[in-house]
């Protein structure tokens, strides 16, 4: 009934046409291991369990590296790929709502000066944003509905605008994006976090909350997580079934878990 050689002629130009479109939107994931599980399927073009219909869009991951060095390099392959416009962060352990993108890419139009993210939660504790009042330092009320000017906040659901990396790489190319430091010259901790934000603000920049992305954080073994009490689970969608929140008897576990893998990827650096 039809040409299959003409149709595969088709297909093979449509596949070429598409190979000339640049990503919109980078998808970036620092991931402990290449063996452990990924809370949420991101990339590939079907199943995603985040919306990006309409936005061209490019994945990379990192396995086995420090978190610093993971976010170095995963922001130096989004400054290699031309015409991006976003860079965003999603950790492999947090499982961002369904239309997360859309939100934060909304509120980034609205605000070019900014970085925008999304609430996620210290697992067992308080949602990973701060702000300051005066000289003092508190977790605000995180209820959705509200655009959250922050000092501070985690980077495992950050929308960042390319714009703003490559401000930040022309006016010190000789300076990481990320870095951790602990107990060097009398420095105390420092986050990867915490570096990366303090450039920001440096530069001019702010940092947005929006309330209306909810994340869980994720025991990725369990399905056990931390959210806002008020999360909806249907509005997530993930590779491993949500089943309960977290208990003190979890984080131990969890935490026991991390110390060893800490450990390994330190190993594994120091025999490089």
């Amino acid at each position: 009934m039809y040409n299959k050689e003409k149709l595969m002629k088709t297909l093979h130009e449509i596949k070429e046409e598409a190979s000339t479109i640049a990503p919109y939107v980078i998808v970036a994931q620092p991931r402990r291991s290449k063996d452990s599980p990924q809370a949420q399927h991101l990339n590939g073009h079907l199943g995603l369990h985040i919306d990006f219909s309409g936005f061209s869009r490019g994945y990379v991951e990192s396995t086995d590296m420090a978190v610093d060095t993971a976010r170095n390099y995963l922001i130096h392959c989004a400054l290699d790929t031309e015409d991006a416009e976003y860079l965003f962060f999603v950790g492999d352990d947090t499982v961002s709502p369904w239309d997360a993108f859309k939100v934060l890419h909304k509120t980034s139009q609205e605000n070019p000066d900014a970085v925008v993210v999304g609430v996620y939660y210290i697992k067992l504790s308080d949602a990973m944003i701060m702000v300051r009042n005066n000289n003092t330092v508190t977790v605000p009320n995180v209820d959705p509905g509200q655009i959250i000017e922050a000092w501070q906040t985690g980077m495992d659901c950050m929308l960042i605008p390319m714009r703003i990396l490559r401000k930040m790489y022309e006016e010190d190319p000789d300076l990481p994006f990320c870095c951790i430091a602990n107990n060097i010259e009398g420095i105390p901790f420092i986050g990867e976090d915490n570096f990366f934000v303090h450039r920001l603000r440096k530069y001019g920049f702010r940092l947005l909350v929006n309330t209306d992305v909810q994340c869980l954080h994720m025991d990725v073994y369990t399905g056990k997580y931390t959210a806002h009490p008020g999360v909806d689970l249907d509005n997530y969608f993930t590779n491993i079934p949500i089943t309960e929140r977290l208990t003190m008897k979890d984080k131990r576990r969890i935490d026991e878990i991390w110390a060893k893998s800490t450990e390994k990827v330190t190993e594994n650096l120091r025999n490089e």
